[in-house]
């Protein structure tokens, strides 16, 4: 054997070994993605779970239709740079549903885990926020105002519809194919 041949070994040998490290590396990486979108879910998890949370979400989803008919809570309302959080938990709600969906859209927590958790929340909670919303942006004349709680509410329909038409989910009063437009 000459020694062109060992080269030409050793240069094979030397790309193996390059290329297993960059297949360990890369799976590595990915493991560390999943690790830390994992934790971030699991805090997302929590805020869902959190009594002030709870709260919030049952004042919008029980209270604030009523409240929005008293001309002082909307102006209030409206004036979003001297909202007083302690009279209006629906901000508390926005809040948490905008960081949610920007966290989403931007890919730094996947979607499918927090839809398939929180799913009526999502949906029932922003159906009642939107007038809310439109308030606002409208006020501020800022069309972004709270465009990662929209962005979460879409993604998480369009989540729920697909999800149901894939796995046959049917309505549990109805016994018919489930449609977002069902829940109640």
């Amino acid at each position: 054997m000459n020694w062109e041949s060992l080269a030409a070994i050793g240069t094979l040998l030397s790309a193996l070994v390059i290329a297993v490290s960059a297949t360990f590396a890369l799976r590595q990486v990915n493991q560390l993605r999943r690790a830390t979108q994992l934790d971030g879910t699991m805090r997302i998890f929590a805020q869902f779970s959190d009594p002030s949370f709870i709260h919030a979400r049952n004042f919008v989803l029980s209270d604030l239709q009523d409240r929005m008919k008293d001309p002082g809570f909307v102006d209030e309302m409206r004036n979003y740079a001297k909202v007083d959080i302690a009279k209006h938990p629906e901000y508390r709600l926005l809040l948490f549903l905008q960081l949610v969906g920007s966290l989403i859209k931007n890919r730094l927590v996947d979607g499918p885990g927090v839809y398939e958790f929180a799913q009526y929340s999502i949906v029932k909670s922003w159906e009642v926020l939107e007038p809310v919303v439109r308030m606002q942006r409208e006020s501020t004349n800022n069309p972004y105002m709270w465009g990662g709680a929209d962005f979460l509410y879409e993604s998480a329909r369009r989540w729920l519809e697909k999800d149901a038409r894939k796995r046959g989910v049917v309505s549990p009063r109805t016994g018919e194919p489930f449609s977002v437009d069902q829940f109640q």
